[in-house]
């Protein structure tokens, strides 16, 4: 499977957590942005026309994409539309949306290009915490994106994310939140643990002392969302994601299961041939790299070698449901995991054999690191 991610760098306040390539830009930035973001995505066409004839899949992720004014996606959608992706006929179109601006007008121009798939950063419940985190939204506006989101099922997919041991935050907050999205009708939920960067507003916070993460916390709080999503029928199929049967994100899969995939817009990163690539992440130096004509020399480069390519289909193996295939590792790359070492994951109950495949299980889902570490070359 080839996927196509848009990366939109733009969001109406950045969050005191976010590490991510993305910033609050006046709406006179938006037009720029949507030009250099085509002239990108036609050196791609270009330079890759059978691999751009072979996309499944289209991922219009940020940042915030439902920033953008309903004009401004249209020319998005017609130009893809235009070039020969023909967004109603692919396996999985999603594009990502926020609360504060998840308004019908920008859905409907979605939609009517063929997205059939729609990702809400929800967060939290808890009016405090959103403050805490530096969130642009209320709760009463999450509320409402839910409901909106909501009323388009059975046209739509929708996924809506939570976060979890967030400064203050209790274990009953945190599965208060869960139960209260999982008796929405969604058919995907997914929850992250907060990662706390140093040079985030956050991170500097809780550096001087500020605010506190209690990280004994993150065991009961995420065996707690599992359990409240099993029993509403959500299966876990990768570490931090939860479906329905058959409701799964394509896209995502794609990049757990090593799938190739281009990536437009500021830092996003692309996958080929073994190798992965990416442009300049700050705005600026994205924009020169675009006018410059997105000259191959200007991309960062990642050339996998034999250890990092084990080591990464380890680690994106272990993180789904699916497990790790030990003769595949083996066909593929030959290299045979040790007996010892499984059999060790096996007895500590953190891992489950299934034939030729291994799976986390039970506190394995929270040790992974460890687990993985382990099995590294």
């Amino acid at each position: 499977m080839l996927g196509l991610y848009i990366h939109v760098p733009f969001c109406a306040k950045v969050c005191d957590y976010c590490d991510f390539s993305v910033l609050a830009a006046p709406e006179r930035m938006y037009l720029e942005y949507l030009d250099l973001v085509l002239r990108e995505l036609a050196c791609v066409r270009g330079r890759y026309p059978e691999k751009w004839a072979s996309i499944e899949t289209l991922y219009l992720g940020g940042g915030t994409p439902s920033i953008l004014p309903p004009e401004l996606l249209v020319r998005l959608f017609s130009w893809l539309r235009d070039s020969g992706i023909c967004i109603e006929n692919l396996r999985e179109a999603s594009m990502e949306v926020n609360p504060e601006s998840c308004l019908e007008e920008r859905l409907d121009v979605a939609m009517a290009f063929g997205v059939n798939r729609f990702s809400v950063g929800i967060q939290t419940f808890d009016a405090d915490l959103l403050k805490t985190i530096g969130r642009a939204h209320s709760v009463e506006t999450g509320l409402r994106a839910l409901d909106t989101l909501c009323s388009l099922k059975g046209r739509v997919q929708v996924n809506a994310d939570l976060m979890f041991c967030l400064p203050n935050q209790s274990t009953e907050t945190f599965l208060a939140d869960v139960k209260r999205l999982s008796g929405y009708p969604l058919n995907h939920i997914s929850f992250y643990g907060l990662n706390v960067s140093e040079h985030t507003v956050l991170g500097n916070r809780i550096q001087r002392g500020r605010l506190h993460v209690d990280e004994e916390l993150y065991a009961p709080m995420y065996n707690g969302g599992v359990q409240i999503l099993k029993e509403a029928g959500f299966e876990r199929y990768e570490v931090s994601n939860f479906a329905k049967p058959g409701f799964e994100s394509l896209h995502n899969k794609n990049y757990w299961n090593r799938g190739e995939y281009f990536g437009v817009g500021p830092g996003a990163h692309s996958y080929l041939g073994k190798i992965r690539f990416y442009a300049p992440e700050k705005y600026s130096r994205w924009k020169s790299f675009v006018q410059e004509g997105c000259a191959e020399s200007l991309y960062s480069n990642d050339v996998l070698n034999r250890e990092s390519a084990i080591a990464e289909t380890i680690w994106l193996s272990l993180r789904q449901s699916a497990g790790l295939d030990v003769t595949r590792l083996a066909s593929d790359f030959n290299y045979t995991l040790p007996e010892s070492k499984i059999e060790h994951w096996v007895c500590k109950g953190y891992l489950q054999r299934s034939g030729n495949v291994v799976k986390l299980v039970g506190d394995g889902w929270l040790f992974m690191d460890q687990v993985v570490e382990d099995f590294m070359v």
